[in-house]
Parts: structure tokens; sequence; C-alpha cells
């Protein structure tokens, strides 16, 4: 009897081994030809719907516009909000770069006009600090985005501001935000100064941003009407 046991325990024993066996050649024998074309298909089709937006240098471009437009919305209803006033920043460099940033300052803060600017240019430094006395400065607030640089041949080819003689092409430009909702008229228009323009319409009462798919001009805008 127990040589029987032990015979019929030996057979279970052997017939566990040869199972685990088979279970580890199936394991390591890798993928199938089958399995490997279907993650090739998975590949391809990933690549037919979606290749084309990673890799296109236009959508690219694109998406940056539409991500400048957003942020003057989210910076009208920060103003609103926190009781400040907010500007975004457009710096105009061709040697560092073409970027913009945002910047507060608590309140509502008035901006000058063309000739309050000149007049503040002609003062020296200590009689700007005077002039600037107990008015709220403006400061970098990297909460609402930090710096943006932008990428892959787009400029800001300039911005323009109602109201003002002059289009801004070079150095700062800025387009404000203000607790009561308001903002500056503004056009900030976006380019590769080739073949690609954009332009940024900013509206002073409803804060609404529409993009235009050519460089245009107040007066432009005005002739469409």
């Amino acid at each position: 009897m127990g040589s029987e046991t032990d015979l019929a325990s030996s057979e279970a024993t052997s017939h566990i081994a040869t199972a685990c066996y088979h279970q580890d050649v199936r394991n390591n024998r890798g993928f199938t030809l089958i399995e490997i074309m279907v993650v090739m298909l998975i590949m391809a089709g990933v690549l037919a719907f979606g290749g084309t937006r990673i890799f296109n240098p236009n959508e690219n471009r694109r998406s940056q516009v539409r991500k400048i437009a957003v942020q003057t919305k989210e910076l009208r209803t920060a103003a609103r909000l926190q009781n400040a006033t907010f500007r975004m920043v457009f710096s105009m460099d061709d040697e560092n770069g073409h970027k913009y940033w945002v910047e507060s300052a608590s309140g509502h803060t008035l901006q000058l006009s063309e000739d309050q600017e000149k007049e503040l240019e002609q003062l020296t430094e200590i009689q700007r600090e005077g002039a600037n006395q107990g008015k709220s400065k403006f400061t970098a607030d990297k909460k609402l985005g930090k710096e943006v640089k932008l990428t892959g041949d787009l400029v800001i080819e300039g911005v323009e501001i109602s109201g003002r003689s002059k289009e801004t092409t070079s150095g700062l430009a800025y387009v404000h935000f203000f607790p009561a909702g308001l903002s500056d008229e503004a056009l900030i228009k976006i380019g590769d100064r080739q073949n690609q323009h954009w332009t940024i319409k900013i509206h002073p009462l409803t804060g609404s941003a529409t993009i235009l798919n050519r460089n245009a001009s107040f007066k432009d805008l005005q002739g469409d009407r």
C-alpha cells in the first residue's frame, strides 16, 4: 500500500512539474507574429490620426496663437475676481526672442496716455520716482502663467492699441485688463513674417478674443463693417 501511495504521489509531482515547464515555455517564448502585427497596426493608426497634428509645424503655431487668446480671457476674469489690474507684456526682441508674460497691480491702475508717457520719459530718474509715488506698481504674476517664448519661427509682428497713434512693432507692448471687466481694445499680431499671419482681436467690453487668419489693423477692420 505504501509503495502504491508513493508511486501516485510521484506521478502527481511529475505532472505538476511538466505543467509548470510548459507554462514557463509559453511565458518565455516572446510575442508571436500575429501579436507583433497587431501592435504595428495600432501604432500605424495612432500615427495616421494623431501624427500629423503632433509633427505638423503649422498646427504647433496655431496652438501657440490659441494659447494667447485663451489667456486674455483668463486675465479678464482674474481682474474682476481679484479686483486687480492685469496686463500682458509682449516683448519683441529679434536677438533674444519674442515672448510674453503677465504682470499685475492692485486695484484699478490707469494706463498712461501717449502724451503722459512722453512727459515721463523726459523726467530724471528721481522725478519719475516722485511722479510714481503712491501708485500701484506692476510686478510679474507667475500664478497666471510663466514667461512664454514663441517657437517655430513665430514672432510678435506688432501690437496695436485703439486710440494710440502708432502700432508697437519693437520693444515692449502692453494690453491691460481692469477690475470692472473692461480691457484695452487691442490687436495682437502673430506670424512668421512670411506666409502665415494671425491677429488676435481683444474686445474692450466683453473681453472676447477673436482670432483672424491674417494680419489686420483697426483701419482694415473698420473697412470690413
